[in-house]
């Protein structure tokens, strides 16, 4: 029992990565929305130099709670006010229940409540709720996610610093896309793939991650793949659409990939819509994320 207990808070964490959506920023910075146990989409803007000023700097990210991220749905009564209430009294019944806690925890960053999270989660940080050492580190993995969704980087990866070897790849993989390193990048989405090879979000990141490295075609096969994982994904399209316009330079098949994220999300970090999407759009603040 103990054991499935586990696994269903490990695999509810990982949701987050492919919670967090950014984009490479071609004209200024990027916007990324971010995950941990379930986010479903917060911004933060930052730029990364990657190759020349007019390529983005940084593709959409799906990272988020890394391995289940981003096909993992709410059980029906799961969210609301209702299932957040009854979370809370469980966690005051039980406040090492580990399972409601990364079911609360995952609820309070789809609604961009992360600060309310990492108070949530401070008593585990600090030892004073004890958990099995799995389920520690799936909340503190989703704990970094919360930080990071702040934008507390330095903190978020203090935390994932703490955790096993492989307790968290997907979100290690996710903040490394994240920063400034590409090769800490390629190495954090390649170990993250081994412990996931069919999660969309981890394959969206892995492309992120080669794209910021100069191998545009390996990043569109990556991109590719997370679409036959994931046809509603809305990253992966919008990666591919600044991938033909900045790196190959054709701008039709980058008009047509930004439609077909447009299709599944307003969301437009990079503010393509001018040239993309094919009507003249007012006001698109650079940076600007969805929520």
């Amino acid at each position: 029992m103990k054991r499935a207990h586990s696994t269903l808070t490990l695999a509810s964490l990982l949701v987050f990565a492919w919670l967090a959506s950014g984009c490479a920023g071609s004209r200024g910075s990027s916007a990324a929305s971010a995950p941990p146990p379930g986010a479903a989409s917060a911004t933060e803007a930052r730029t990364a130099e990657a190759g020349s000023p007019r390529k983005p700097t940084r593709a959409r990210r799906d990272a988020a709670a890394p391995a289940a991220p981003a096909t993992v749905q709410p059980a029906a009564g799961d969210a609301g006010d209702a299932g957040e209430a009854a979370w809370r009294e469980a966690l005051v019944r039980e406040p090492a229940d580990a399972v409601t806690l990364t079911r609360l925890s995952r609820l309070l960053y789809e609604q961009g409540r992360h600060a309310e999270a990492v108070e949530l989660l401070a008593p585990v940080r600090e030892g004073r709720v004890k958990l099995s050492n799995a389920d520690r580190a799936a909340a503190l993995a989703g704990l970094a996610m919360h930080e990071a969704a702040l934008g507390r980087e330095s903190e978020a990866l203090a935390l994932v610093s703490t955790l096993p070897g492989n307790a968290a790849p997907g979100v290690v993989a996710f903040l490394a896309v994240r920063g400034a390193d590409a090769d800490s990048a390629l190495t954090a989405t390649e170990r993250a793939l081994r412990s996931g090879p069919e999660s969309a979000a981890l394959r969206n990141n892995r492309g992120i991650a080669l794209l910021r490295a100069g191998d545009a075609e390996a990043a569109r096969a990556e991109f590719a793949r997370a679409i036959a994982l994931d046809p509603a994904r809305p990253g992966p399209y919008y990666n591919l659409a600044i991938l033909e316009r900045f790196y190959r330079m054709d701008t039709d098949a980058a008009k047509r990939w930004f439609q077909e994220a447009w299709s599944r999300s307003h969301a437009d970090p990079d503010s393509l819509r001018p040239e993309l999407g094919g009507k003249r759009p007012t006001n698109v603040a650079e940076g600007s994320g969805e929520r």
